[in-house]
């Protein structure tokens, strides 16, 4: 996919990390309620930059998520999929005010499971506290399943790690099924995907990725293609093998777009890891936790869900280049 969409938080960050996001996906979204649209001045000031340059869309979720059949069926049962043990710490957590407030919008019928569910409160109309590790999972549900719909055709990006956590939990799963899906939950790649070290500001931003934009979409989509070749491979020696390997082959790209960068007057480029989740896992007939709720959700519509990585986050460490 060409297309990015940034979760969990309604204003996108101010950072490196997302700087990155902005240069090497064609159009990027955030996750906005339609309440925003008449009140701009509760996003950040950046995020109002970059939609008035045109670097980042409003994905309004009220306007798609009743494209998915089953959107509240799928995610009631990943949580009551749950052990009984972990949804009482949940509870438990939800008491001490271990929370997280999300827009209604977002939720629609699935706030009302959650409040009954002792995961969640209703703040207004249109707000609601839901218990920190639902919430997180929530979101991900959420922002994974509105990139498969072919109106919105994009990537979910994050940048908190915890998020991904759960995506592929097989929690019914028997050894030897888990043993096929841990060296394939993650594909972290190192030294790719070059960046400058402080925010942009937009407009400059803005005329950067006209100039060089289709060269660094691109990159980007050679790199998901090896992604997915890897995911393939049911050796995990094989797996780090070729990934190193590519990785070396990728340093004189890597170099260049590192010049474009500092040509540009961006400032120091810095590289960090860049981490891939994968849909599709070699020899496991099914998904399991929100990667297998996403697909449920999506069941009995004309949409097929893509092959390949539902997923990516960068972990905010990073080291100077």
């Amino acid at each position: 996919m060409d297309n990015a969409l940034y979760f969990p938080f309604i204003s996108v960050p101010e950072s490196a990390w997302f700087t990155r996001v902005l240069l090497y996906w064609d159009q990027v979204g955030s996750i906005i309620p339609f309440d925003f649209v008449e009140r701009p001045d509760h996003l950040t000031k950046y995020t109002q930059d970059l939609l008035a340059n045109e670097l980042l869309t409003q994905i309004h979720p009220g306007q798609y998520v009743w494209r998915a059949p089953r959107f509240k069926d799928a995610f009631v049962e990943y949580v009551e999929s749950l052990t009984n043990t972990e949804l009482d710490e949940r509870r438990k957590t939800f008491l001490k005010h271990g929370s997280s407030r999300i827009h209604t919008e977002k939720m629609q019928e699935i706030t009302e499971y959650l409040i009954h569910a002792g995961l969640a409160r209703e703040v207004n109309w249109s707000w609601c506290d839901v218990e920190n590790k639902t919430a997180g999972e929530f979101m991900t549900y959420l922002a994974a399943l509105l990139g498969q719909l072919k109106e919105v055709q994009s990537t979910p990006v994050t940048d908190v790690d915890s998020n991904l956590d759960s995506f592929l939990l097989a929690s019914h799963s028997k050894s030897n099924v888990e043993s096929r899906l841990a060296p394939l939950r993650k594909i972290v790649l190192e030294q790719l995907l070059p960046v400058p070290e402080l925010p942009v500001e937009p407009m400059r931003l803005r005329a950067f990725k006209q100039r060089h934009g289709v060269e660094l979409s691109r990159f980007r989509c050679s790199i998901e293609q090896e992604i997915s070749a890897i995911a393939d491979m049911t050796d995990p020696d094989l797996q780090n093998h070729r990934l190193e390997n590519f990785i070396a082959d990728k340093q004189a790209e890597v170099e260049q777009i590192s010049a474009r960068l500092s040509e540009g007057g961006l400032g120091n480029i810095l590289f960090s890891r860049v981490c891939a989740i994968i849909a599709a896992i070699p020899g496991v007939s099914a998904l399991f936790g929100l990667a297998n709720a996403v697909y449920t959700a999506l069941s009995g519509s004309s949409r097929q869900v893509e092959r390949g990585a539902l997923l990516y986050a960068a972990y905010v460490k990073k080291k100077l280049g």
